[in-house]
């Protein structure tokens, strides 16, 4: 079977969700999860003065998913294709942290996506004020077999 793909990039926000753990703590003064999350906050993309961007803008985001996506064999041989969308973190120093998939299309296309993204060189990351800050990325990259 011939395969040809269409890659795609999309930016899209997400929702956040903060979970805190209330476990005994020793009498020393501990940082919680929360205090981590109100000093160090994750922002949606359209909550900042400047998005994170790829190193050269989306046409070499583009560039970089068509010269390094391996439609996984797995997934050729039955047929599957589909839009994994990844999501993920643009730190501060523009590495990307907390790459995931949260609905799979197929577990071998999922691992693909992630792939792909970790695979990225770092991000200029967003700024708020004029200060690099945390923000959430999704890339959406359709796999399609022809």
């Amino acid at each position: 079977m011939k395969k040809n793909f269409i890659i795609a990039i999309t930016a899209a926000s997400l929702s956040v969700g903060t979970t805190v753990c209330n476990a005994q703590a020793p009498k020393r003064q501990q940082t919680t999860s929360t205090q981590t999350a109100l000093q160090n906050p994750v922002y949606e993309q359209d909550k900042v003065d400047k998005k994170a961007e790829f190193p050269g803008g989306a046409m070499k985001q583009l560039e970089f998913i068509m010269h390094n996506v391996k439609y996984p064999q797995e997934a050729e041989k039955k047929g599957v294709s589909g839009v994994v969308r990844v999501h993920f973190i643009v730190e501060t120093d523009g590495s990307l942290a907390d790459v995931k998939v949260p609905e799979s299309v197929h577990p071998a296309l999922d691992a693909e996506g992630i792939r792909l993204v970790k695979a990225m060189p770092k991000w200029t990351p967003a700024k708020l004020k004029g200060k690099a800050v945390r923000s959430k990325m999704v890339i959406a990259i359709p796999f399609r077999l022809n």
